[in-house]
């Protein structure tokens, strides 16, 4: 729908505009700065994690995705969240569970059928 004659660049601003609405009541509610600590800091880390790893991010991906052989894109976005999950577990403490497992095997036999075909 968002698609048709802007590309991925209006897919992905239509799937965050859609985000944005979604979640901006609770942050209405939450608050989106925190009452005590450094407000202005926050607010800074904010504005970088929408620009550069949310905006940038998804837009750079998305181009790398188009100038790639279907094959290699796919497995290329099976990739990502399995590398997530490594990381997450290697580095910032996450518990290695069985529903980790299980989706990280699933994952790369998805890859290993790709690569295959």
């Amino acid at each position: 729908m968002w698609a048709r004659g802007g590309g991925s660049a209006r897919a992905s601003t239509g799937a965050f505009t859609t985000g944005l609405l979604c979640l901006l009541p609770f942050a209405a509610v939450q608050g989106v700065l925190p009452a005590a600590g450094q407000p202005a800091l926050t607010g800074a880390a904010l504005l970088f994690l929408g620009t550069v790893p949310t905006l940038l991010a998804y837009r750079w991906y998305f181009s790398g995705l188009t100038a790639v052989p279907g094959t290699t894109a796919s497995v290329l976005v099976l990739l990502e969240p399995a590398t997530a999950a490594v990381i997450a577990v290697l580095f910032l403490g996450e518990p290695f569970t069985v529903g980790l497992a299980a989706g990280s095997a699933l994952l790369l036999a998805a890859i290993a059928a790709l690569t295959r075909a």
